[in-house]
């Protein structure tokens, strides 16, 4: 499957958006790591989760406005439609927290910070995606914050690799585990909406993955 870029006023805002939430998470990483300006919380170098949430929020509305101008009509008329560009900014949203996620580990362990690293701007990438992807991947895309869910709760009572300690619940978490927890209601509506809320569907996205 190939997708060319269009640079359509769309396009243009959503890439700003994203711009904007690295900007901010660059902002947040070198008052944290570099200038050593936030108080450890909870066992984790925290950030301001205000300023984390202002910069990824911006972002994210800016992106909004650019969908906005191009799909208005749609967005009032086609629910369907409506909501995968709604998983498109909790894909995102998760995906930016997951970044600053990554530099409230980077001064415990460099390998618990590459774990996030990889996860948010897979995230990210996903989120852009979303709205362009065919149904088939509805499966693949519920199996992802329930996983994310999952492995959080679990290490709360185990200590997971590569972490080198019990997950903390502080902020940043509880605002991330929301996140997830929302998309899951988002994500089976639009399952329900695609024809693809039905064993079928899993069966053939489990096969598929082990044919890999």
């Amino acid at each position: 499957m190939r997708w060319k870029i269009r640079w359509t006023t769309e396009n243009v805002f959503l890439l700003s958006g994203i711009g904007i939430i690295l900007l901010g998470w660059l902002a947040d990483y070198i008052g944290l790591i570099v200038l050593h300006e936030a108080p450890v919380t909870n066992g984790h170098g925290a950030g301001n989760i205000i300023s984390r949430l202002f910069f990824t929020l911006f972002g994210l509305f800016f992106a909004a406005g650019g969908a906005a101008y191009e799909n208005l009509d749609r967005f009032l008329t086609d629910s369907k439609f409506t909501k995968r560009y709604l998983l498109q900014t909790l894909f995102i949203l998760d995906g930016a927290l997951h970044l600053f996620a990554m530099n409230d580990h980077l001064n415990e362990s460099l390998l618990e910070a590459a774990f996030f690293a990889v996860i948010a701007p897979i995230q990210i990438g996903i989120g852009v995606l979303i709205p362009r992807l065919p149904a088939k991947y509805d499966p693949y895309l519920l199996a992802w914050p329930v996983f994310l869910i999952g492995i959080a709760l679990l290490s709360q009572v185990v200590i997971l690799w590569p972490l080198s300690a019990l997950e903390n619940i502080y902020d940043l978490w509880v605002v991330s585990k929301l996140t997830e927890a929302l998309m899951i209601p988002v994500l089976l509506s639009v399952m329900k909406d695609d024809g693809t809320l039905n064993l079928q569907s899993f069966k053939r996205a489990a096969l598929a993955m082990v044919a890999r």
